[in-house]
């Protein structure tokens, strides 16, 4: 029988602790777990929820699993703050300034968990913490540092520590030639040295050795060989990230459109080599060619679906702007509900796409026509709009426009302007179909067609 999320929260907890030889109470332990779960478990949690927790744990490496418990307990831009608990345990070390958190300039030197945090991480006191520079991720660490000293030992919270640093993504080659995983190492041997540790050299190395491998665990995604299962991931962060698609069946069409260049512009600054790390023969050189390998062809091929999405949420854009403003998206789509219910949908309204041309990328054809690996809270899994365009425009004449809907966004190219810019084979189905969607809306897009295209008012 399956057990539910707390109760396997408290199992892997439970655990972890006992494969550290860590003594503590029951009750204690649950209010530790409840903490853990709890964290992860906010409204605004999609992605980073105890299953990830779990899919990323293995009591049997208890020091990998105590990290992984922790690694992401802190995301306080998604959570908007701190959990109470989490509030108590390290207030003492931020203050929170315009938004923006900073360490604390003072360092009680008797403060060893608080010490040991800093060090392992490379940050020093009176610092500002960046969302993208180890911020969070330093927050679980000093939490984990915090709420666990005195059970477990300070070696093995060292070793955790490691851990979590290590799940600092996308870093490449600091100024002095060295790896993230290679830092990490000097790091640590100093660390080792200064307090007395005890780690032996060889203990040290497999240390980084484990925290590279819930390192690349963390970001496994990228290296799905279907490319379906690596955008289901990605569209669990945009709610995480964009708090307006939370808002089911009544966000916008611009947040929709804002939330979608944001991952996109993402995607086209990240580089694939970054998202792997390597240290001494971990992963193998064969394992971690295949995992680069297949990160380049997930994010190539995320970038050109997302282009093709972005350029659908522009056209409904414009039209909502032409026609009273930015509007649900739900009114011109309909409804997205993921139930078995039929609703009607704009689809339902467009004629069958063009065949297929010589050109068409057969990966993107399916991500539209057939989906993502599951629909998501915000968004359902295949996108027939986008596959009617993809299909009339083609890729390079898709990126085209895309360009001047970017234009658009900017306020440097109005709605109508960009909208003439689209080929009546396209924008006449279009315009139907949300003519028969948005029927507050209905009059205006006639009036906009008949108005443009004569000839093509007998369409309507």
């Amino acid at each position: 029988m399956e057990i539910g999320t707390i109760q396997k929260t408290i199992k892997l907890f439970r655990e972890t602790l006992e494969g550290l030889h860590a003594d503590i109470e029951l009750l204690r332990l649950e209010r530790l777990a409840m903490m853990v779960h709890k964290a992860m478990t906010v409204q605004a949690r999609y992605f980073h929820t105890p299953e990830h927790i779990f899919s990323l744990s293995d009591a049997s490496n208890p020091i990998q699993a105590l990290a992984a418990l922790y690694h992401d307990i802190v995301y306080y831009q998604v959570d908007e703050g701190f959990i109470p608990e989490i509030q108590t345990l390290i207030a003492p070390y931020v203050r929170e300034e315009d938004g923006q958190l900073f360490l604390v300039a003072h360092v009680d030197p008797a403060d060893a968990a608080f010490i040991r945090t800093l060090e392992v991480f490379a940050f020093e006191p009176g610092q500002r913490l960046a969302p993208l520079g180890g911020q969070n991720e330093f927050l679980s660490a000093l939490t984990l540092n915090k709420s666990l000293e005195g059970i477990v030992s300070a070696q093995n919270l060292l070793k955790a520590t490691t851990c979590i640093e290590a799940t600092i993504p996308f870093r490449g080659i600091n100024a002095q030639g060295e790896s993230p995983a290679e830092a990490l190492e000097h790091r640590l041997t100093a660390i080792n040295i200064r307090y007395g540790y005890g780690m032996s050299a060889e203990e040290i190395v497999q240390t980084v050795e484990m925290a590279i491998a819930l390192a690349n665990r963390d970001v496994a995604s990228f290296a799905e060989e279907d490319t379906a299962l690596f955008l289901e991931g990605t569209w669990l962060l945009l709610p995480e990230t964009n708090p307006s698609l939370r808002l089911k069946g009544i966000y916008s069409i611009r947040s929709y459109r804002q939330a979608l260049q944001n991952m996109a512009e993402f995607l086209n600054f990240l580089d694939p080599n970054l998202i792997f790390n390597r240290y001494r023969d971990t992963p193998s050189l064969e394992a971690y060619t295949e995992m680069v390998r297949l990160a380049h062809q997930n994010v190539h091929t995320a970038r050109k679906y997302l282009d093709i999405k972005l350029l659908t949420a522009a056209i409904l854009e414009a039209l909502a702007e032409l026609t009273g403003g930015d509007a649900p998206m739900a009114l011109f789509m309909g409804d997205i509900d993921t139930t078995d219910i039929d609703y009607a949908r704009v689809e339902d309204f467009l004629p069958h796409p063009p065949a297929a041309s010589p050109e068409e990328n057969i990966q993107i054809f399916r991500l539209l026509a057939y989906g993502r690996a599951s629909a998501s809270s915000f968004d359902r899994s295949n996108s027939p709009l986008a596959l009617f365009i993809y299909r009339n425009l083609g890729m390079e004449e898709s990126k085209r426009l895309l360009e001047l809907a970017k234009s658009m966004f900017d306020g440097h190219l109005d709605p109508e302007t960009f909208l003439d810019q689209l080929p009546i084979s396209l924008i006449v189905p279009i315009v139907t179909a949300c003519a028969a969607m948005a029927t507050t809306r209905s009059a205006v897009l006639r009036r906009y067609l008949a108005h443009k295209m004569p000839a093509a008012e007998s369409n309507l």
